[in-house]
């Protein structure tokens, strides 16, 4: 059977924006910090979500800027399931081949996020300069995949609020790792926000802000960041792209009885 592809274009003013999906994720109770089983299955089912069946997205994103074409991360490249790895086929399908691509923000280093910018030890996007955190490239100094992808492109750090394109600004949400970082997406009065990494679990997650998960390097750190942004998005009802929400992970954010609540944004027909 034909895989339908996974991409749905959004906007942001004249700014384009592509979700596509890398594939679910299989993460669950072992990944997370400071829940138990039972909390955890109320949780899920709160969101009428099954415990036995949930999948986490993986999400990454093409934003075409003026005449720039910038990819928000690249994916896993199939390492954790069968089912990862789409970020290429569903790049062709939405009308983009990698030699589009002039820019790669990589958000943070984690093999989920990074892992798709090498194919068969070379560049996946051969024309694509790469802005990565100075604090995660400081941090994950020693790890083979990041020094891989590193030697294989020209880059350039950044460190703080810093504006990477037309309408496109760094946000750093440190903690998850050091470098960790959003990015502002700004065309007039309009606004959305790549939160990243901010949830990887989001009904549990988003319920109750405390629980972190082991793949934090600063649990506290991120806790803090999670909170923090919550509250932000929550106020200023700034539409969100999340990494780890299902596809395509847009939506906004709302207070609600136990925590927070997300609230997909209606599909649009937009081309």
């Amino acid at each position: 059977m034909t895989r339908l592809p996974d991409a749905q274009r959004l906007h942001v003013g004249a700014i384009r924006i592509t979700a596509l999906s890398d594939g679910p994720l299989p993460l669950g109770l072992d990944n997370l910090k400071g829940v138990d089983a039972p909390e955890y299955a109320r949780l899920l089912h709160m969101h009428h979500a099954d415990p036995e069946s949930w999948r986490s997205g993986l999400n990454a994103f093409v934003i075409e800027t003026g005449d720039r074409t910038i990819l928000v991360d690249a994916g896993v490249a199939g390492n954790m399931g069968e089912q990862t790895g789409r970020v290429p086929a569903n790049l062709q399908a939405a009308g983009f081949s990698p030699e589009d691509i002039d820019t790669v923000y990589v958000t943070h280093m984690h093999a989920d996020h990074i892992a798709g910018l090498m194919s068969d030890g070379k560049a996946t996007f051969p024309k694509a300069h790469l802005r990565v955190h100075q604090a995660d490239k400081d941090h994950f100094a020693g790890n083979d995949l990041a020094q891989s992808f590193l030697s294989a492109y020209e880059h350039e750090t950044f460190a703080g609020e810093t504006d990477i394109a037309p309408g496109l600004r760094a946000l750093p949400l440190p903690g998850h790792t050091p470098g960790h970082s959003g990015l502002e997406i700004m065309d007039g009065d309009k606004t959305m926000l790549i939160w990243t990494d901010i949830v990887h679990i989001a009904p549990v997650q988003l319920a109750n802000p405390e629980i972190g998960t082991g793949f934090d390097v600063d649990i506290d750190a991120a806790r803090a960041t999670r909170k923090q942004i919550l509250d932000r998005v929550t106020v200023d009802r700034t539409p969100i792209l999340g990494s780890h929400i299902t596809f395509p992970g847009a939506g906004v954010i709302e207070a609600a009885s136990e925590g927070y609540r997300f609230v997909p944004m209606y599909y649009t027909h937009d081309t």
